[in-house]
């Protein structure tokens, strides 16, 4: 693991690996579907050759280093160098760059295999078999210095003037889910979105009178905010708007994540 990266900035860069990775492959042109399979932190099981198309490009944000892209030899009839293999990815970096909360330079052509393993390794397969690989190589993380203890001021003592503080590599921020740029991220991945208006308890019995036309009582008030449910859980409150004849939902405010 790269020095400086502890195991849930890792866990992150994973998950960020997994979901960006659907634009990448909708980027390359070939003639069957490329899909990524499962990142993984421990090297493929691939030989990168003179033949085999090559890009890098750099990761600066939530994510620091270089992703490389193989596509090996006979993957594609329509990418069959590294400078084709930039041109198919060029489309893919804004899509990239949103999930993972990164700035994300331009696909660069490269050639020879790399000299280190990679920290996470993303398999690229064709109907089950590994036609190519995404290589993350995270930058060295630097741990922050704990701050000395301040000295105490001697008494009618002028105290000298702050030098203004080094500037000092920070350590990659990762931002929780509920931030603005990584909620779009959420477009492209398949999730039960439910909103709640309210709730309340009834006994069986009267569950089993329930007519047409009767009325529930619910616990929440009128204009009070309403509830968004992702895959189950608590992400935002909103209100009711509609939108073209149909209802909407408008966010108000996103529930903070610890």
């Amino acid at each position: 693991m790269t020095v400086g990266n502890n195991e849930g900035q890792l866990a992150l860069i994973m998950e960020q690996m997994r979901m960006s990775m659907s634009g990448l492959c909708d980027a390359l042109s070939v003639t069957s579907v490329v899909a990524s399979g499962e990142p993984s932190l421990t090297p493929l099981d691939i030989e990168i050759t003179s033949t085999t198309s090559l890009a890098v490009v750099s990761v600066e944000g939530s994510i620091n280093g270089n992703l490389m892209v193989a596509l090996l030899e006979g993957a594609s009839p329509d990418i069959t160098t590294s400078e084709a293999l930039v041109e198919e990815l060029e489309s893919a970096m804004d899509s990239m760059s949103q999930v993972m909360d990164s700035e994300i330079g331009a696909p660069a052509p490269a050639s020879g295999a790399p000299t280190i393993a990679p920290d996470v390794s993303v398999p690229l397969l064709v109907d089950g078999a590994v036609v190519g690989a995404v290589l993350l190589f995270v930058a060295p993380a630097t741990e922050a210095a704990a701050p000395a203890e301040p000295a105490p001021a001697e008494p009618e003592a002028a105290a000298p003037a702050a030098a203004p503080p080094a500037p000092a590599q920070a350590a990659p921020t990762f931002n929780p889910l509920s931030t603005p740029k990584q909620m779009d991220a959420l477009a492209g991945v398949q999730m039960e979105v439910t909103i709640e208006v309210g709730r309340t308890s009834l006994p069986i019995g009267q569950l089993l009178q329930l007519q047409p036309g009767q009325i529930v009582e619910l616990d929440r008030e009128v204009g009070s905010p309403l509830d968004m449910f992702i895959n189950g859980t608590l992400l935002a409150r909103g209100e009711i708007v509609v939108v073209d004849d149909q209802f909407g939902f408008r966010v108000t405010s996103v529930v903070a994540t610890d």
